[in-house]
């Protein structure tokens, strides 16, 4: 573990103004964050104090528990990167919005994925922060269906849940995952699979003209 460069990282999550105790306990987070964005799964608190600059005393003084701190570290992360989403605009042509909607994404999860596995074990483990991914999933359908109403409202009723469901997966993280790590895409071309895939969901069952 090179203690330099995850000092860098911590630097580029700066702690909010505040008390000290404040001050301490977003270090504190801040910390742990930097380490799980290096892929460590389930960062020690020997670590996380030594980065932080505190004791792991002090750790526990904020944090009952490793599991509380790491559930802490995921709603920083789904704030920063899971947070309101402006939509891409009506006016917009089917094509502009989801080009849009996956180029944000996209960027999302490039971000995230480093420490996917953190994110997907922990919420396996702690029923919190499965109820905080979970959160985020039913927004970001409730958003689909808002962007893409148009669409969704010309096709049959059954085809309509369905091509909800086919947004909904093409954006959901574990795509982002299967596409860059299993199917070794590159950036851009996961983003072509991604538009191919929601495009198709919203045309397949359209009304012939």
């Amino acid at each position: 573990m090179d203690i330099e460069v995850l000092n860098r990282q911590v630097l580029s999550h700066p702690v909010v103004n505040g008390s000290r105790v404040t001050r301490t306990r977003e270090a504190i987070i801040a910390s742990a964050l930097a380490l799980a964005e290096t892929g460590d799964v389930a960062p020690i608190v020997r670590d996380i104090a030594k980065i932080a600059g505190v004791s792991a005393r002090t750790v526990f003084q904020h944090f009952a528990d490793t599991a509380e701190l790491y559930v802490a570290v995921l709603e920083r992360v789904l704030a920063a990167d899971f947070g309101d989403m402006p939509g891409p605009g009506a006016a917009l042509p089917l094509d502009g919005r989801v080009q849009l909607v996956v180029d944000r994404g996209a960027h999302r999860y490039e971000r995230l994925l480093p420490m996917w596995t953190f994110v997907a074990t922990l919420q396996r483990r702690s029923q919190p922060a499965a109820d905080m991914v979970a959160q985020v999933y039913a927004a970001n359908q409730a958003n689909l269906a808002r962007w893409f109403d148009r669409e969704l409202a010309g096709l049959p009723a059954e085809q309509r849940v369905r091509a909800l469901n086919a947004l909904a997966l093409a954006l959901a993280p574990e795509s982002w995952v299967v596409l860059r790590e299993r199917l070794g895409l590159t950036v851009e071309r996961a983003r072509d699979e991604l538009r191919f895939v929601m495009v198709a969901a919203l045309t397949a069952g359209a009304p012939r003209r």
